[in-house]
This record gives C-alpha cells, structure tokens and sequence, in this order.
C-alpha cells in the first residue's frame, strides 16, 4: 500500500474530513486532494509532520510515488512527438516537433499536477454525465487523471494522438479507434 493510501485509511480511521486534516497541517485542501489521489507525495518533513498528526509510524520509503520514474510516450499516429520522463515530482518534455496540432506538451519543463491537467485533456470531463459508468468499466475508483490516460492510452475519437507507457509495446494500430484502423 503507498502512503497516500495509508494517509487516506488513517484519516478516515480518525473520522477526520480533508477540511479539517488541511486545518490541521495548515494546508489548502485542494493538496489533501491531490495527495489522496497520488498527484502529491508529501516531502519527508511534511510526512513526518503527517505521521505524527495522524498517530502513524514515519514511512521509510516513499518512492511509492506513483510518477516516479514514470516515463510517456506520446505519438502522433505512429510518429514519436513527445518523451515525457518523470523524476522527483518534476516532469521533463523532449518535444521531436513544434506542430501546434501534434503537440500537446508546451513546456520542456513542469511538475506532476500540470502533467496530470495536460492528462486530463484526453479524459471524458469530471462533470460527464456518464463518468461514473466509465470510470467502472475501467476498474477506476474515482476520476484520476493518470489513470484514465494509462488505460485509454489518452486516445481520442477525433484525432491521432496518444499514449505509451513504461514497459508498453504498442503502436497506433493497438490503441486506434475503429474509423482510425486503415487511415
């Protein structure tokens, strides 16, 4: 279990709310949030400070992080476009083209929160209609960003952009819509 799942138990344990966890660390709770869903790992003094507000054992590694190391393909059809490589919640972009229609990373650098609003872009929105029958068909329990893009692989019905992950051997006719097939 990583420690934002640990943090998570243990708050809920406590029956404490994020508003009130966030009072608590003087924290927005816009970051209690970030933190549940892995966007944020704490750094090791705000874990400490963590730990001991919750009554839970100082976590020796938190290279649970689940962005760390954390490598993107992003292709164009099959054209390589963008080699997004993630180390210590910062998120380096080799861009191969400047097309402003091929290209969806605009900074060479960023943290993992604007990674997770550029991911977010291939998503269905938040407020959809449906997003909870997507998110269960996909085996997602909440709407997280990384997580969509890492099953749909960010794939749009309108255009060729998409996603390849760490360990993954895919191309564009793996992940294609249907109409995209024979294009």
């Amino acid at each position: 279990m990583g420690i934002s799942e640990e943090i998570l138990q243990k708050r809920k344990s406590l029956n404490l709310s994020q508003r009130e966890l966030a009072a608590r660390w003087n924290i927005p709770q816009s970051t209690i949030r970030r933190i549940k869903v892995g966007i944020v790992i704490p750094n090791s003094q705000r874990l400490q400070k963590i730990a001991t507000e919750l009554d839970m054992e100082t976590p020796k590694n938190t290279s649970t992080n689940r962005w760390e190391g954390l490598e993107i393909l992003c292709f164009w059809s099959d054209e390589l476009v963008a080699h997004v490589k993630v180390n210590d919640n910062k998120a380096k972009a080799q861009r191969f083209t400047f097309h402003p229609v091929k290209q969806i990373f605009y900074d060479d650098e960023m943290d993992v929160f604007k990674l997770s609003t550029i991911l977010e872009t291939r998503c269905w929105q938040r407020d959809c209609r449906n997003i909870d029958n997507y998110l269960k068909k996909l085996d997602i329990p909440y709407y997280d960003p990384l997580a969509i893009v890492k099953k749909t692989h960010g794939v749009s019905y309108n255009d060729f952009l998409w996603f390849r992950f760490n360990g993954e051997n895919l191309t564009w006719k793996d992940v294609a819509p249907r109409r995209f097939r024979n294009v």
